[in-house]
C-alpha cells in the first residue's frame, strides 16, 4: 500500500525532519474565486520547543505518496502564527496570494475601448498591478471589451466580479492570476484537468449530497439600450425547461453584453440547483474546476459534479484523506 509524505520547505530550507517527529497536520486548500489559496499547519508542541517560521516567510509544500503521484502544491507567505496552551500548539497560516498593499488598494478606473480593446488587456493591467504574471485561456482574453469600470474596488474584487459577468473562475494561484472559463474543467490552456473519480468500493470514505427545491426559472432575461433605435430592448436566453423568466435587474449597453450576462446567470442558476461534498482517500492530483465523477454510490449521487473547493488534508495521527466540494457542472 503506498505510504503518504508531505515535505514542507520554509525560505529553501526543508524543515520536515524538525516537524514529523511531533503531532502534525497539514490542511491546502485549493478553491477559486476571492480566497487564495491556502494552507495550514497545525503543530504539537508539548515541550516548547519548535522553532516556527516567522510571518513573510516562503514556504513551499510537496505531497502525495513515496512510491506514487506527488505534487508539488505551490509557494506560500506565513501571514499568522498563532502560539496556545495548554497543551501547547503552534497553527500556522499562510496564502498563495502576496498579499501587499498594492493588492489591497481600492482603485477608481475606467477602461476605455481604445485602450484597453479586450478583457485579455484589462485582466492583464489587473494582474501586473498584483505583482501577478497572467494566465487566461484564449477564449476569455480575445473577448472585445465594451466598456469597464472599476469602481471603488481592489484588483482582485474586480477581477473576480469581472469573472462572474464572463462566467470565469478567477483564482490566485504561485503568482499567477488565472482567469478559465467555468465548468469546463479545463487548464487554461483548454486541456482537460483529470477527472476525480469518487467511486464505491475503491476510494470513497464519505459523501453528502444536497438537491434544493430552489425556484427554477426557465429564462433569463437581460436588457440594453439601443442607441440608434433610442429604445430598451431584451436579450433572454434558455435556463430550464420549467419556471418564470428571471429578469436581471441592472441594463446593459450592447446586446453582445446582456447575452453574455443572461448566459452566465442562466449556467449560475442551474449550478445551484444541487451540491455535493465527497471525501476519498487521498488523491494529491484533484484540483478546483476538475470534473468529479462519482460511480456505485446511489441514484441521485451518480454522475458528474465540479469541485468547486478541494482540500487536501495530510496528518501524522490519521490517514491522508481529500476533500472536495461539488456543485453542478454546466448542462
Amino acid at each position: 500500500m503506498a505510504r503518504p509524505f508531505f515535505r514542507v520547505t520554509a525560505g529553501g530550507a526543508d524543515i520536515t525532519s524538525k516537524l514529523v517527529g511531533r503531532g502534525i497536520s497539514l490542511t491546502i486548500t485549493d478553491g477559486v474565486g476571492r480566497e487564495s489559496d491556502t494552507i495550514q499547519l497545525e503543530i504539537d508542541d508539548v515541550n516548547g520547543e519548535v522553532a516556527a517560521p516567522r510571518t513573510g516567510v516562503i514556504l513551499n509544500v510537496v505531497g502525495g505518496y513515496e512510491d506514487g503521484p506527488q505534487r508539488d502544491f505551490g509557494d506560500y507567505k506565513v501571514d499568522q502564527v498563532q502560539y496556545a496552551g495548554w497543551p501547547q500548539k503552534i497553527s500556522i497560516s499562510a496564502q498563495a496570494v502576496d498579499a501587499k498593499s498594492e493588492q489591497k488598494q481600492k482603485r477608481v478606473t475606467d477602461y476605455q475601448v481604445d485602450d484597453f480593446p479586450t478583457y485579455g488587456d484589462i485582466f492583464s493591467a489587473a494582474a501586473g498591478r498584483m505583482g501577478l504574471e497572467l494566465s487566461i485561456s484564449a477564449e476569455i482574453k480575445s473577448k472585445a471589451n465594451p466598456y469597464e469600470m472599476q469602481s471603488e474596488e481592489n484588483d482582485l474584487a474586480f477581477s473576480t466580479r469581472l469573472g462572474d459577468k464572463l462566467d470565469a473562475s478567477v483564482s490566485v494561484k504561485s503568482g499567477r492570476l488565472v482567469v478559465v472559463k467555468r465548468g469546463k474543467g479545463t487548464t487554461v490552456s483548454g486541456q482537460p484537468l483529470p477527472t476525480i473519480l469518487v467511486e464505491y468500493g475503491r476510494n470513497v470514505v464519505s459523501y453528502n449530497v444536497t438537491r434544493k427545491d430552489k425556484p427554477k426559472h426557465s429564462t433569463v432575461t437581460a436588457t440594453w439600450f439601443d442607441r440608434d433605435k433610442v429604445e430598451r430592448k431584451e436579450a433572454t436566453v434558455s435556463a430550464s425547461s420549467e419556471g418564470p423568466d428571471f429578469l436581471m435587474r441592472d441594463p446593459y449597453a450592447t446586446e453582445d453584453e446582456a447575452n453574455e450576462a443572461a448566459g452566465a446567470k442562466a449556467k449560475e442558476l442551474q449550478r445551484g440547483e444541487a451540491s455535493a461534498s465527497f471525501e476519498i482517500d487521498g488523491d494529491p492530483m484533484a484540483r478546483a474546476e476538475a470534473h468529479v465523477e462519482a460511480i456505485g454510490l446511489r441514484d441521485q449521487v451518480d454522475g458528474l459534479w465540479r469541485a468547486t473547493t478541494v482540500t487536501h488534508n495530510f496528518s501524522s495521527t490519521s490517514p491522508y484523506t481529500t476533500s472536495i466540494e461539488c456543485e453542478l457542472p454546466d448542462r
